[in-house]
């Protein structure tokens, strides 16, 4: 054999060898301190939640190994240390200091890349807000309003830096992430276009497949539909039954507060249904409170400490959240005396204007 053509041979196996996919993984990461020594870093999945691998902090250094067959989004967390990052196979250097640090791999590179500038948009929003609140000199009215607008501005600031990065990682992990992150800000309409133009990749999520079926719930209950009923056995607070058409469609505006005694910024909030109670309360007005998410008996002994002059609605748990498409709280709609949703997500200033303009 031609010794040229054997040279040339060895020359392109090893050529594929060092240009071949890598078929594992290993994950070097360290922590910021000695402390954090002899403790256990955790892997989870983020669609499952489950934990999927740990290991041990040695030397201030952990390492995990392994392999995939295809690239997914996983969570390491060592005590309040949370970073997100791209199992796939190859080198994965990760510093818990740093929680968009992971890098070695394309996909984390491309993820790093987009916290780190998502960051910058996320930091000067978040100096904006601080400002308004130093401001000594405004009304709450006018305090609560511009923060309204410098969300406004940052919605408007994070869209096009989302649909860079999402626009070339439409069909991997990646994309998942993305779009996760970015369904925060979108309308219905947007995410769901964003959702069917995807990749088999990103539609397979179940994080995503989630939020498409809430948006399917939240058309049927958005502006101008008709009131979805629901009946809750032993809702009320002496233990009988209760339904949402006990108080809506029969002739008066009602304000429905979705909440929990748990929620801080629920219970931030009834002072301001308390100002509209005691303003609007009548033959034309009622304010319903529907206790979600937390047991009956958690409510009850919040309501003997802090009685609200409304009825309520006990031990809901997640009925009405799941047909109305409710994902935080708390979340307040005003029903019309017909039974048809008024306005959605009320709060503050908002909420009082609206309830003015009705009434």
């Amino acid at each position: 054999m031609n010794k040229s053509i054997v040279i040339s041979f060895f020359v392109a196996l090893i050529f594929a060898a060092c240009t071949s996919a890598p078929k594992s993984y290993i994950i070097e990461g360290v922590v910021p301190d000695e402390s954090y020594n002899n403790q256990m870093v955790y892997m989870r999945d983020i669609e499952t939640r489950e934990i999927t691998d740990s290991a041990l902090v040695v030397d201030e250094k952990f390492t995990f190994t392994g392999s995939v067959d295809n690239a997914v989004i996983r969570r390491l967390i060592l005590n309040r240390l949370i970073t997100n990052f791209v199992l796939e196979n190859g080198t994965i250097f990760v510093d818990m200091a740093v929680p968009e640090s992971a890098k070695g791999t394309p996909m984390n590179d491309e993820m790093s890349k987009f916290q780190t500038e998502m960051n910058v948009i996320r930091q000067a929003f978040f100096d904006k807000q601080a400002e308004v609140r130093q401001l000594e000199d405004i009304d709450e009215e006018t305090r609560e309003k511009q923060y309204d607008e410098n969300f406004k501005q940052y919605k408007t600031n994070v869209y096009p830096m989302y649909a860079k990065f999402f626009n070339v990682n439409t069909n991997n992990a990646l994309g998942t992430f993305i779009l996760y992150e970015w369904s925060d800000y979108l309308e219905i309409d947007q995410m769901d276009t964003l959702y069917a133009q995807a990749g088999d990749v990103v539609r397979n999520s179940k994080r995503l497949q989630n939020i498409i079926e809430t948006n399917a719930k939240k058309r049927l209950t958005t502006e101008g539909m008709p009131f979805t009923n629901f009946t809750i056995e032993n809702g009320t607070r002496d233990g009988n039954s209760a339904s949402l058409s006990d108080y809506v469609g029969k002739g008066k505006y009602v304000l429905v507060d979705f909440w929990a005694s748990w929620c801080g910024p629920c219970i931030a909030e009834i002072p301001v249904l308390v100002e509209v109670y005691n303003s609007y309360k009548g033959d034309k007005f009622e304010i319903l409170g529907v206790a979600v998410w937390e047991k009956r008996e958690v409510t009850m002994n919040y309501l003997e400490s802090n009685n609200t002059p409304w009825p309520q609605i006990i031990g809901a748990d997640d009925i009405p959240t799941e047909l109305y498409g409710i994902t935080g709280i708390p979340h307040i709609i005003l029903f019309g005396p017909d039974g048809k949703i008024v306005a959605r997500r009320l709060r503050g200033n908002r909420l009082k204007e609206k309830v003015a303009e009705v009434m």
